[in-house]
């Protein structure tokens, strides 16, 4: 029904969607959400979707989506370029770039990696459109597609190696497909974001990390210029941290013992910077987790499914 559709738009922020054409509309599948990687399997009728400028402006994301057709066609429109795609195609989608997609009926696995897990390993990205085949992208699909149907069995405690998994056979097949090059540059980031991750929460410095990678302030700077300077990264890295602490429910420690341990030593800036982050403070998000501790009884997709909720 009309009203199926209109459901189904209405949870996508990430787009402008309409029909081709008004009638029923399906749309079904799983998705799971590992916190820096979501991913369905999806089956859907026929749409447009649209992400202008004034969309990408006003809508705060910022991932890489790995669309891998499975049936049906797509048209991809994008920098002044059309792709007709039909299954097996793939393409990568920037969330911060405008395009446009106008699909059949189709059937599809969507990798939605937030772009600092993804280039944690890949370097900075800067490309979307159709990838050409090459047998790592027939690897990532078929691995893919049978995570989906793993997951309903799978340990909770495994939840970062499958999104690890997928993380790296993407980016295997981005390199191997021409999306993304190992750079200087690449490298240099890796082994800054690496000297950030060693550094005690809260105590890292400027003059420490250009020390020990041996680089001007200016490159440090240009590294993390996305991320609004290395600094900005390092505090979104353990906003997040906080963010899976207090969306825990087993978690037991106070507040004000997560705060600490994560670096933050101004309870009133802390909450500015959450709520600003994640639209809610520390306390309500624990709440809002607080109900959901599940009973001894809790199904296996139940428990992997919470996981994946507080895996970022």
């Amino acid at each position: 029904m009309a009203e199926q559709f209109a459901y189904w738009a209405a949870h996508t922020r990430g787009a402008r969607l309409s029909q081709p054409e008004p009638g029923p509309f399906l749309c079904r599948g799983d998705m799971w959400n590992l916190g820096a990687l979501q991913m369905t399997l999806v089956d859907v009728d026929p749409f447009v979707a649209v992400r202008d400028r004034a969309l990408v402006n006003a809508v705060d994301a910022d991932y890489i989506q790995y669309c891998q057709l499975l049936d049906g066609t797509m048209t991809f429109e994008a920098d002044g370029a059309t792709a007709v795609l039909t299954a097996p195609a793939a393409f990568l989608r920037d969330s911060s770039r405008p395009s446009t997609v106008t699909a059949t009926r189709t059937r599809c696995l969507i990798l939605y990696f937030a772009r600092g897990f993804l280039e944690e390993v890949t370097g900075p990205i800067d490309f979307q459109g159709p990838l050409p085949p090459v047998a790592e992208l027939t690897l990532l699909r078929d691995v893919g597609v049978g995570l989906v149907g793993f997951f309903p069995n799978a340990a909770a405690s495994a939840a970062p190696l499958y999104a690890a998994i997928l993380r790296d056979l993407a980016a295997a097949a981005m390199l191997r497909a021409g999306a993304i090059q190992r750079t200087g540059t690449s490298s240099l980031l890796a082994a800054a974001k690496d000297h950030v991750a060693t550094q005690p929460p809260g105590t890292l410095s400027i003059e420490g990390i250009t020390a020990a990678l041996g680089v001007s302030r200016s490159v440090v700077y240009r590294l993390f210029e996305r991320d609004g300077g290395v600094l900005a990264y390092d505090r979104m890295r353990r906003l997040r941290a906080l963010h899976r602490a207090v969306s825990n429910p087993r978690n037991t420690s106070t507040l004000a013992e997560l705060a600490r341990r994560y670096g933050f030593r101004d309870p009133a800036a802390l909450s500015r910077s959450f709520r600003k982050a994640f639209g809610a403070t520390p306390e309500a998000v624990r709440r809002r987790h607080a109900d959901f501790v599940p009973g001894s009884a809790s199904s296996a997709p139940f428990e992997i499914r919470r996981a994946f909720d507080s895996f970022e």
